[in-house]
């Protein structure tokens, strides 16, 4: 495999100086130099120079239409890359991100004009000129190889134009990684009077594309390159302000792009050294959760399957990265290393049935995709029944679970239309879990202090694409979804708990009791009088609020919705005898 290098402005960096840059980044990371052997760098400068040059474009060889499968694999590819960077410690935030459009415009347009005048012309001749287009692209194209694949790395206006390139390479070419660097595209000023290059990103053609940039560099002005080009993914790297390719490209984080793209690593976390590690209990919930997502989806609909499947694996993804770089070489208990390898383990038996039943209903009310929203319909509840099988217990009573918890969201969204069984009930977002609030069609969020609302806030907080927000595991401790699962189940049965005040937590707890009771187990006969207690709490406040707030005010509707909602619960619980003893024997006189 070859590295292709395009230049910036100038004479094409004769001496090579991007390569001792990059030799010596490669060297900081313990990794072998690249040798002269394996570089391709074309120069074309003498085209920017040259007036009156006429050339025919080079046809665009990528007219792919549909290509929402190979946008999400690529996507799935990114999420890979901002893991690694992210452990490197060498990627920063960006000092000028957040300074608005117009002053950004103006720094850029000063770093690019303190340029030498030939410089300037340079890019604004390939900017402008369709011929000079033309004939760069098509030097380049007869440089480079025709199939195979390439690590292509893009320096300031050789980024603009390896991007400009990206959709009229040869067919068989396949770009395994794209590096630009101190790139001057994300200005919509130099795109003024020309067609904005790449309008169509060939994600089947290009594995990861990663943009680097010095906040202090002038050309870039701190401005990255994702809100114009879709398939960009912006990282702030520090020392390279004098926007020198031979500064960029020694930085850590770069080399270690390279190092994984030219000398790929097949190490993997040994799976123990005699002694056999036991999960923890989050850890051991983080299973549970991901084969929960899996038996959802082989029962999701066919329209979004594809869809489900492929965020799954982004975040089955993200999780096993994380406990490749945790472990650091260490051993993991055999389960993890297997979801290491790619591999997806046996659930272990280690819960009884009522903590079974706890967890598998805290998990039907979570959505173990987030960031991802995908509606699941049916499958969520239905995927009860294989979740509890697999865990060793009867279809019998995975199907009584589940039929409980339908029940339960039956009633809260009381048959009106739009909530049916097969609606968007449940969701989540900013890290809580919600439930859609009725008739009135607003979703609840959990207060932070109560137990359930807690763990879920908690819990969910998790480690997604590329280091978001996500369903899976957390970046500072191992699942943390397991963890809101194990903490939600577990107050869920019974015993001094604090004071539910809000609707997700009321139907999860009035699901898992309602669950227990159909299979004859032991449930909290504590749970009514916490919910007469919230209905008198969240009444009051009402009070309070609508005595001066506006009658649609959103605190009003919120507090409205949660009323609404444990009413309907509480009368659920009556019909359902799932009060104490003395309080179902007494409505019954």
């Amino acid at each position: 495999m070859k590295i292709v290098y395009l230049h910036g402005v100038g004479d094409g960096d004769p001496e090579g100086e991007w390569l001792v840059g990059l030799n010596q980044g490669l060297a900081s990371i313990g990794a072998p130099p690249i040798d002269e052997s394996a570089v391709i760098a074309p120069r074309y400068s003498s085209c920017l120079n040259t007036t009156g040059i006429k050339s025919k474009h080079p046809e665009r060889t990528y007219n792919v239409k549909n290509d929402h499968d190979d946008r999400r694999a690529f996507e799935r590819r990114q999420a890979r890359v901002q893991r690694m960077l992210g452990k490197t410690g060498a990627v920063q935030t960006f000092g000028l991100a957040r300074v608005p459009g117009p002053t950004v415009e103006r720094i850029q347009r000063v770093g690019i004009s303190t340029a030498p005048v030939a410089v300037l012309k340079q890019v604004k001749r390939y900017m402008t000129d369709e011929d000079v287009r033309a004939a760069v692209l098509s030097k380049i194209l007869d440089t480079i190889p025709a199939k195979g694949d390439v690590l292509l790395i893009g320096h300031s206006l050789g980024s603009v134009i390896a991007i400009d390139l990206l959709d009229h390479l040869h067919p068989n070419l396949h770009v395994r990684r794209f590096i630009t660097i101190g790139s001057p595209a994300g200005s919509p000023s130099l795109h003024e009077g020309s067609e904005r290059i790449l309008k169509r990103f060939p994600y089947a053609r290009v594995d990861d594309w990663s943009n680097f940039l010095d906040c202090y560099d002038g050309v870039t002005a701190g401005r990255g390159l994702t809100g114009i080009f879709h398939g960009a993914q912006d990282f702030g790297i520090g020392r390279a302000a004098k926007h020198s390719a031979h500064l960029y490209l020694k930085n850590p984080a770069i080399a270690e792009l390279v190092a994984d793209t030219m000398y790929p690593s097949t190490d993997l976390v040994p799976s123990g050294s005699g002694i056999v590690l036991r999960l923890d209990d989050a850890a051991a919930s983080s299973l549970l959760a991901l084969k929960y997502a899996h038996h959802v989806a082989g029962l999701v609909d066919k329209d979004v399957r594809d869809r489900y499947e492929d965020a799954l694996a982004v975040l089955q993804d993200n999780l096993g990265q994380e406990l490749q770089f945790r472990a650091e070489g260490s051993a993991l208990p055999p389960e993890l290393a297997e979801l290491v390898k790619g591999r997806i383990p046996s659930l272990p038996h280690r819960w009884d049935l009522p903590d079974a039943i706890s967890q598998a209903v805290v998990l039907s009310f979570t959505n173990v995709l987030d960031p991802y929203e995908i509606d699941a319909g049916d499958a969520r509840i239905d995927a009860l029944t294989p979740l509890l099988m697999e865990l060793g217990y009867p279809h019998k009573t995975g199907s009584k679970v589940a039929e409980a918890v339908r029940e339960v969201i039956k009633e809260v969204a009381g048959g009106k239309r739009g909530f049916g069984p097969k609606s968007r009930v449940l969701a989540a977002a900013a890290g809580v879990a919600l439930l859609a609030a009725g008739p009135i069609g607003i979703a609840m969020a959990g207060a932070a202090g109560a137990a359930g609302a807690a763990a879920i806030v908690s819990g969910l907080a998790a480690f997604g694409p590329g280091g978001m927000v996500g369903g899976l595991a957390m970046l500072g401790g191992l699942a943390s979804t397991g963890a809101m699962v194990t903490t939600v189940a577990a107050t869920a049965r019974g015993g001094s708990q604090p004071l539910l005040t809000d609707p997700t937590s009321v139907a999860i707890h009035v699901a898992i009791a309602h669950a227990l009771k159909s299979i004859d187990e032991p449930y909290d006969e504590t749970l009514w009088y916490r919910l007469t207690t919230a209905e008198t709490e969240i009444g009051a406040e009402l009070n309070r609020l609508s005595a001066f707030s506006d009658e649609k005010a959103a605190s009003v509707q919120r507090l409205q919705a949660a009323l609404a909602i444990i009413d309907k619960l509480m009368e659920f619980m009556l019909a359902n005898e799932l009060t104490t003893p003395a309080l179902t024997a007494n409505s019954g006189s």
